[in-house]
C-alpha cells in the first residue's frame, strides 16, 4: 500500500474520535474496515501509532509526531486548493480550459463532479467517449488533459509518455443472472458454474475485453461461449432474463432489475484496474492528487448506495478492491 492524503484524513479522524467504532461513524466505513485500514497505514509508517485500550485509542509518541505532520499537511493543502482557485478565477480569461473525458459508465460523471468542485466551472470542457481506445488516443495526443477508464489485467493501455496513470482501485466483475436462474439462489457464483452457459458481451475492441474473458475462464477450467455481442445493456438484459445468456456487469453502474439479478463472483479474481490518467504538462500533480483523493471518496459514497455491491465490499472485497500495487 502507498501512503495517500486520504490516508492522513482517516488518521486525524481516528484520533479526533478517541475510538475506532466513533471514527468508522465518522467515516461512513465499517467498524472492522476502519480498524484494517489503520493497521495497514501504521504499517506503511513502520509500526503502530495509537495505544488502544477498552476505553479507546489515543496516540503514541510516534503517532503524536505523526499527527502533527499529518495536520500541518491537510491545513496546507486546504489553503493550496483555496490559492489555486482563486489564481484560477484571476486568470480564467487567459488560462486554456482543462479538457476531461472518460468512458461510458458512474467513473466518468464522479470525475466530472470532482473536478466541478475543483476546477472553475468556466476552464472546464467534457469529452466522455464510448471507446476507451478513443479516449486513450486523445491523452497520448495531448487532445485530452484528464481522464477516467477501465483497464483489464494483462492489457494495458498505451496512453502516451507525457501521461500519468494512477490505479484508484480494481473493481470486480459480478454475473448477471435471470431471476429464475437455479444459481441466483446463490449468495455468490463460482464462474466454473457458467461453464455450460452462453454469454452475451459488448463488441470486441482494444481493450481486450473478449481476450480477457477467455483467459479468465481457461484459469476456471472452460471456454465461454460468446453467443451474443452488443454494446447496448437493455438487450443484454433481455437475453439474460430470457434465460438464453448470462453476462457480466460491473457492480458499480446503476442496472436496472428487469427480471435479472446480479451475483458476485468468488472462485477468480475477476476485474478491471480503475485508471486516472492525466498529462503532465497541464495537469498539475497537486490537482492530479486531490482529483483521485475526490473520486475514491464519491466511489465509496456509490458503494454504499448499491446494497449488492456493499455487502461484497464488508464481506471481504474492500481489501481486494483497495490493494492496488504498483
Amino acid at each position: 500500500m502507498h501512503l495517500e492524503f486520504r490516508h492522513l484524513r482517516v488518521l486525524l479522524t481516528v484520533a479526533e474520535a478517541g475510538s475506532i467504532r466513533k471514527a468508522a461513524a465518522r467515516l461512513q466505513l465499517s467498524q472492522p474496515a476502519t480498524s484494517a485500514q489503520l493497521k495497514r497505514i501504521e504499517h506503511e509508517l513502520g509500526g503502530p501509532l495509537f495505544i488502544r485500550s477498552a476505553e479507546g485509542v489515543k496516540p503514541n509518541e510516534n503517532g503524536q509526531y505523526v499527527l502533527r505532520c499529518a495536520r500541518d499537511l491537510v491545513v496546507g493543502f486546504d489553503r493550496l486548493r483555496e490559492h489555486a482557485r482563486s489564481a484560477a478565477e484571476t486568470d480564467k480569461g487567459t488560462v486554456a480550459p482543462l479538457r476531461a473525458g472518460g468512458t461510458a459508465g458512474p467513473l466518468v460523471s464522479l470525475l466530472i463532479s470532482a473536478l466541478f468542485e475543483l476546477v472553475p466551472e468556466s476552464r472546464l470542457t467534457i469529452d466522455a467517449r464510448r471507446s476507451v481506445h478513443a479516449l486513450v488516443k486523445a491523452l497520448s495526443l495531448s487532445k485530452c488533459d484528464i481522464g477516467v477508464f477501465g483497464e483489464f489485467p494483462g492489457f494495458p493501455l498505451p496512453v502516451g509518455e507525457s501521461v500519468v496513470t494512477r490505479t484508484l482501485l480494481r473493481e470486480p466483475v459480478f454475473v448477471l443472472l435471470a431471476e429464475d436462474h437455479p444459481l441466483a439462489r446463490r449468495d455468490s457464483v463460482r464462474l466454473r458454474d457458467l461453464s455450460e452457459e452462453e454469454w452475451v458481451m459488448p463488441e470486441a475492441d482494444e481493450s481486450g475485453v473478449h481476450a480477457y474473458l477467455h483467459l479468465t475462464c481457461q484459469s476456471a477450467g472452460f471456454s465461454p461461449r460468446i453467443a451474443h455481442v452488443t454494446p447496448d445493456l437493455s438487450v443484454a438484459q433481455i437475453l439474460v432474463a430470457g434465460r438464453r445468456a448470462v453476462c457480466g456487469v460491473w457492480p458499480s453502474a446503476d442496472v436496472p432489475a428487469h427480471g435479472t439479478v446480479q451475483r458476485p463472483l468468488v472462485d477468480v479474481p475477476f476485474h478491471r484496474r480503475l485508471q486516472l490518467a492525466w498529462n503532465t504538462e497541464s495537469v498539475p500533480p497537486e490537482l492530479a492528487d486531490a482529483v483521485g483523493e475526490r473520486l475514491l471518496d464519491a466511489y465509496l459514497d456509490l458503494v454504499r448506495r448499491r446494497p449488492h455491491y456493499l455487502s461484497w465490499w464488508d464481506a471481504g472485497g474492500k481489501d481486494f478492491a483497495l490493494d492496488t500495487p504498483g
